[in-house]
């Protein structure tokens, strides 16, 4: 008989983490689906989510599985030309790219909010390349647990996270990032300036308004791409969407940025 794990006494915010896991999960056994996930769908049959939110509503969803899939591509291509890279996973919760990405010889940290981390501990386990850091990503001594070998290249995921910090605490993250990790890669997502302070799934903190706005936050920070996360399964969303599409607050809603600390 599989073991229900026990959710309870997690802080309301760090709830949240179960309604991209539910998205994979859910995404994984589809007919053609955009990701596969197994890891995913494993962790939720061990769960019992009643009562937690876990669903974030057909918009929220494929928002989120198209920046899964757009990191997961583009950290692939990383790895492909950089196999011993190092990985800096912020705000992990519940995320499971460590088992898609996971090419035997990458370094892997998970950082996250202590109660986050415990239980995220019932799921994953650390080993000589893959560790866990119980702490705020706003608590810069994170940065001195974080050994890079020689010649690994650094790449940085916040995917879900910045837009619950406000533009000054973005703006403190981002400067302690380019400074301990010049060079680094980081992929995150971003939500449109229109929906901060909305009332939506969740309270988002911070926003932009267009990708380029981010290298007014950091004279270090250069953009290298960004993707729209709407252009992405076009074809599975509702028609008032694709209306709503025409508006540049809503078409870019949410998007995907690639950048690099100089």
């Amino acid at each position: 008989m599989m073991e229900t794990k026990n959710s309870d006494n997690l802080l309301p915010i760090s709830e949240t983490l179960f309604i991209p896991l539910v998205a994979r999960a859910t995404e994984t056994i589809r007919d053609n689906p955009i990701l596969s996930d197994n890891k995913s769908v494993e962790i939720l049959k061990t769960m019992n989510l009643k009562d937690k939110i876990t669903d974030g509503g057909q918009i929220s969803t494929l928002g989120i599985l198209a920046r899964t899939k757009i990191i997961d591509d583009e950290l692939g291509h990383f790895l492909s030309r950089n196999a011993n890279a190092t990985i800096i996973n912020l705000g992990a919760g519940l995320d499971t790219r460590i088992t898609r990405m996971d090419n035997g010889l990458l370094k892997w940290y998970d950082l996250d909010l202590p109660d986050v981390i415990r239980f995220r501990r019932q799921f994953f386990y650390e080993n000589e390349r893959v560790q866990f850091l119980s702490i705020s990503v706003l608590d810069t001594a994170w940065t001195e647990q974080i050994n890079v070998s020689e010649n690994s290249m650094v790449i940085i995921i916040a995917e879900g996270l910045l837009m619950y910090f406000t533009k000054e605490e973005v703006s403190q993250i981002l400067a302690l990032l380019s400074r301990r990790f010049p060079g680094a890669h980081m992929f995150f997502d971003i939500v449109h300036s229109y929906f901060i302070n909305k009332k939506i799934s969740s309270t988002f903190l911070w926003g932009i308004n267009q990708a380029k706005d981010i290298e007014k936050l950091n004279s270090n920070i250069e953009l290298i791409q960004s993707w729209s996360a709407g252009n992405l399964l076009k074809d599975r969303q509702p028609l008032i969407l694709k209306i709503l599409n025409f508006l540049p607050s809503t078409k870019n809603r949410s998007q995907i940025l690639h950048i690099q600390f100089k």
